[in-house]
Order: C-alpha cells, then structure tokens, then sequence
C-alpha cells in the first residue's frame, strides 16, 4: 500500500441499508481501506454451490463509495472442515477445497479487491477449528490460498493473519 494509507474493520455483509453510510462514514474519517470478512461459509455454504450476493454487493457499493477492500478469507464451511482427530490434517480445512475457495474469489474480483488476509489469528484455539494452533498448518493453509490467490490474480497482495495476543498460556 502507499504511504499513509487507513483502513478500519467494517461488518458490511448483511445490513444493505447501512452499508452506504458506513462507506461514505469511512470516507469522510480518511480511511481508504476496508477490511471486510468474505467468509467461505457465506460464499460456499454447500460444496460447489456458490452464493455471490452480498459478496458482490459489498464489492460494488465499496468500488462506488472509492474504498479499497481487504477481503479476510476464513470460516470454514462444515462440509470442508477436517475432523480434529485426522492427525495427517494439520490444518482444520480441506487444502484443496480451500485452494479452490481462495482462487474462485480472487478469480471473481480480480482487480476489484486490493489485498486478501489470509485467515484470523490463528494462534488462537477458537480459530484454528477448536483444535491446538499449529504453525506448520497455518502455513500450509498460507500458501494453499497465496497459490490460488496469484494464480487468478497475479497482482493481488497477500496478507498473513495476525496474532492475537492471548496474555495467557492457554492454546
């Protein structure tokens, strides 16, 4: 990104007649970017049926209002998540499934959406499938959705998710 450019976290997937204002609410408080939650259960709720309409919504009221997005890609479908027990799955998603996700999105938006956070602190239990994080895991999931990402679009910036911070030694 450029120099001095804002972003601020916005929930604007399922509230239509709000989502101008928070736009333009953005616009008028400086901030270029907004990172918005593009949830693989909103957007893939049964494998292989998509459903795109907040999705594009979103993207077309942001591109009108002038604001950027960072698309957070995460929450799995249950239909793609991987049984805590399945010791060869480190990651709580199916990688194929998930590459395809990461890729149809960046397909779909292509040019249209600035950058894509992959996943949500996922040191944290609660965001690693109620399993133990796991490091080696999230960089599978990392490079499975960066592949997908820049191969539907090669200009795109890729995010890693942040840490939470935990303050405890809990998983």
């Amino acid at each position: 990104f450029p120099s001095l450019t804002y972003g601020i976290q916005a929930f604007l997937w399922w509230n239509e007649a709000t989502r101008p204002c928070d736009l333009d609410m953005m616009r008028l408080m400086n901030f270029t970017h907004v990172k918005q939650m593009f949830s693989w259960a909103d957007v893939e709720p049964v494998e292989g049926e998509w459903h795109w309409g907040h999705a594009d919504a979103v993207v077309d009221e942001a591109e009108c209002r002038g604001r950027e997005i960072v698309a957070r890609l995460d929450r799995p479908p249950e239909w793609a998540t991987v049984a805590a027990g399945d010791a060869a799955a480190q990651p709580p998603v199916d990688l194929d499934a998930w590459g395809e996700f990461c890729g149809t999105l960046a397909a779909r938006y292509q040019g249209r959406i600035a950058a894509y956070q992959v996943w949500n602190e996922p040191n944290l239990e609660r965001e690693w499938g109620g399993r133990a994080p796991n490091a080696e895991g999230y960089v599978s999931l990392l490079r499975t959705c960066a592949q997908a990402i820049r191969a539907a679009d090669p200009d795109a910036i890729v995010i890693s998710a942040g840490l939470a911070p935990t303050g405890t030694v809990s998983p």
